[in-house]
């Protein structure tokens, strides 16, 4: 609520100060008149004179009038306090449709949204993936962050379904630790779990992403997928289990072609025959006077120089670098068996470890490999570029941080020793003039 002024009222206090001035004078007045008597009685014969002279008459009309117009009818600013009364304060009423998924499917006319539960930023590439591929099938979607969206929204989903057409939630959630959610799933994962939604006739496919070798294989995908159809969700397609011990890639492109196969029987759609580029990036060469040198990054993560200008406080995208206290082989030498203990020293950092913390390790790639692949392109390894999305649903304005030079960019940003997934290796065939290396 707010305080709001209305009236004022005269100061206690100034009439209390001009009520004992008026008192005070009177008496002077009266003390002088006292004085003056004893002369009188000295001299019985002389004629009486009265108690009050005209001067005092005057004076005492002077005194009594000021002291009225300075209680009852002075009102200057400086003697007036405020009286407040409260009144409710008027809260223009928002709705979270307004600014969530919901809202932006309504005014981009897209009927696919796809969720990612990340840790790592595997399932958010794959939610964008699959967002931008629905264009083939005339459902391109956007992608959205559980953490930064209002997920009771969900239940208004089916309400865009006169407006739009059938709508679709999919759901890409990686299992982290022994069996927990990501962190921006966390909230998500608390809802379903109170059983406080009602998603009735919502339409809804999980794919999860786990490894095997944890004891606690894709639970939250499983979760998830069993909780939504309690919640009376309608499941368009079989949960998708992708396991990253064995070839995580390949069971994300078998579930996703299926998926598609589904979607297309349930939603009466045929895709077209138009091909389309997962990444859409610009590339720009940037040259002298295009660029702040010191503006370039060289290797961080996100914060410009966080390598070199360490300040708190610290997190993934501004990492404290840890010096080495302690690296020790535990076993003895000559055994052929190799189990480090190692210390980093924090001191200084106002990081306090806790149990369960994790250690990150920045590689840089082999600069041998890098050398060389600099000569395979014939490029200027110092030339400084940058990269954006012009993709407009991209939650990513750059692939990674930019601008930098091509040397950073190979030796710090991009992987060049794992093998590229299989739809890298179409879009790089495209710029293949080998024939044989092209039907590769």
């Amino acid at each position: 609520s707010l305080l709001q002024e209305t009236t004022y009222r005269p100061n206690m206090r100034s009439k209390f100060l001009a009520g004992m001035l008026f008192c005070l004078l009177a008496s002077l007045v009266a003390a002088q008149t006292e004085e003056e008597q004893p002369e009188a009685a000295a001299d019985p014969e002389a004629e009486p004179e009265p108690m009050f002279g005209t001067l005092d008459y005057i004076l005492l009309a002077a005194i009594g009038a000021a002291a009225i117009w300075w209680l009852f009818f002075r009102d200057s600013e400086g003697d007036k306090i405020p009286e407040y009364e409260i009144k409710p304060m008027v809260v223009r009423e928002t709705s979270t449709v307004e600014k969530g998924f919901l809202a932006k499917m309504r005014k981009t006319g897209r009927r696919l949204v796809v969720f990612y539960g990340s840790q790592t930023g595997t399932a958010e590439e794959f939610a964008g993936r699959l967002a931008k591929e629905g264009a083939r099938y005339g459902l391109k979607g956007i992608v959205a962050d559980p953490e930064e969206e209002n997920m009771e929204d969900l239940q208004q989903l089916t309400e865009l379904d006169s407006e739009l057409g059938p709508c679709l939630a999919v759901f890409m959630l990686a299992t982290y630790g022994e069996g927990d959610p990501t962190d921006n799933a966390v909230e998500f994962n608390e809802k379903l779990t109170n059983d406080g939604m009602d998603l009735n006739g919502m339409k809804f496919a999980v794919f999860g992403l786990g490894n095997k070798t944890y004891e606690h294989f894709n639970k939250m995908g499983k979760f998830a997928d069993l909780k939504l159809e309690e919640l009376g969700a309608k499941r368009v397609h079989i949960l998708g289990v992708g396991d990253d011990d064995a070839n995580l890639e390949d069971d994300f492109i078998t579930w996703k072609e299926a998926f598609w196969a589904s979607v297309c029987q349930e939603f009466n759609i045929e895709a077209s025959s138009e091909e389309f580029n997962t990444r859409q990036y610009e590339h720009k060469v940037l040259e002298d006077g295009d660029f702040k040198p010191e503006k370039v990054y060289t290797g961080e993560v996100a914060r410009l120089r966080s390598y070199v200008t360490q300040r708190p406080p610290f997190d993934v995208k501004n990492p404290y670098m840890a010096p080495i206290k302690i690296n020790n082989n535990i076993h003895n030498e000559g055994s052929g068996r190799h189990c480090l203990h190692i210390e980093v020293d924090v001191e200084g950092s106002r990081i306090r470890y806790d149990a369960g913390d994790h250690v990150a390790v920045y590689p840089t790639n082999n600069l041998e490999l890098v050398d060389k692949l600099a000569s395979l392109m014939d490029i200027n390894m110092e030339q400084v570029f940058t990269m954006t999305n012009v993709d407009e649903d991209s939650s990513k304005k750059h692939p990674f941080p930019c601008p930098t030079t091509y040397r950073t960019a190979l030796s710090h940003y991009v992987e060049i020793t794992a093998l590229p997934r299989t739809h890298i290796l179409k879009e790089l065939s495209n710029y293949t003039s080998d024939p044989v290396e092209k039907a590769k």
